[in-house]
This record gives structure tokens, C-alpha cells and sequence, in this order.
């Protein structure tokens, strides 16, 4: 059987066993503390990671606005970009055509040179042909020049 102990015994493991009651006792507050403080820290980056989450919202929908405004704005310079080409066609077709009435109207498929060097070779040019009497010399006169030289006696002889 077991030992019997005395009153002084029992009270001595009595008052240990209290001693580290209150030493676990200490400790499982010690633990609380620190989980409070941690709780408190992960609350607080939750409101700081909450508040970023609004920001980047913001942030995309404005960059969602601003995209849209650049979309609107090259669609406005795509059309003025067609619109512009349209004009731009509009006047080297008309600019063609007039060409085209100049040299239907003065005979000639080149340019006359219009320096006043131009126009006294042109006149030596037209004294030349003028001056060769015989059609067949004039005819081997007339194939020797290049057609801007045949231009430029046919515009002459005009008038």
C-alpha cells in the first residue's frame, strides 16, 4: 500500500502544484497576448490590403475611361485620316484630268520649258524647221527631235 504523508508533505505538493498552475497560467496569458497583438496586425494589413484593392479599382477604371478616350480618339483620326486620303485623291484626279486637257488642248504629251533660255532655243528651233524647204528634208528634221522639240514647233506654229 502507499505511504501515507504527513500534512506538511501534502501541503508542500499542494503549493507546487499551485506554483505551476500559476506558471501555466502566465504563460497561456503570454500566448493570448501575442495571438491578440497578431490579430491586430493582420486586421490592420487587411484594411491596408483592402484600401490598395480600392485604389487599383479606381485606378483600372480610370485607366478603362482613358482607354476608351484614346479608342474615340484614333477612331476620330482614322476617319480624318480617310477623309483626308479622299481629298488628297480628289485633287490628283482632278489635277490629272486638267493635265490631261492641257495637253489634249496644246497638242503635246511633254512640258515646255518656259526659262527664257527655253524659249529662244524654241525659236531657233521653229526658224530651223521653217527654213528647210524641201518636205522630205524637213520630214528626217522633224523625226531627229525629241518630242518636247516637236512641242515646242507645234505650239508655235499655233500661234
Amino acid at each position: 500500500m502507499g505511504i501515507m504523508l504527513t500534512v506538511d508533505e501534502q501541503l508542500d505538493q499542494a503549493l507546487a502544484r499551485v506554483a505551476s498552475l500559476e506558471a501555466d497560467a502566465q504563460a497561456q496569458e503570454a500566448l493570448l497576448a501575442e495571438s491578440s497583438t497578431k490579430a491586430q496586425q493582420l486586421e490592420a494589413q487587411l484594411e491596408e490590403a483592402a484600401a490598395n484593392y480600392q485604389r487599383l479599382e479606381a485606378d483600372v477604371s480610370a485607366l478603362g475611361s482613358t482607354n476608351q478616350e484614346l479608342e474615340s480618339k484614333m477612331q476620330a483620326l482614322a476617319a480624318r485620316n480617310a477623309e483626308i486620303e479622299a481629298k488628297e485623291q480628289d485633287i490628283e484626279s482632278r489635277a490629272s484630268k486638267r493635265a490631261a486637257e492641257i495637253v489634249a488642248s496644246t497638242g503635246t504629251a511633254a512640258a515646255v520649258p518656259v526659262t527664257a533660255q527655253g524659249d529662244q532655243r524654241g525659236e531657233d528651233l521653229v526658224a530651223r524647221f521653217k527654213a528647210i524647204s524641201d518636205p522630205k528634208e524637213q520630214t528626217v528634221f522633224w523625226r531627229s527631235l525629241t518630242a518636247q522639240q516637236q512641242a515646242l514647233i507645234l505650239s508655235s506654229s499655233s500661234n
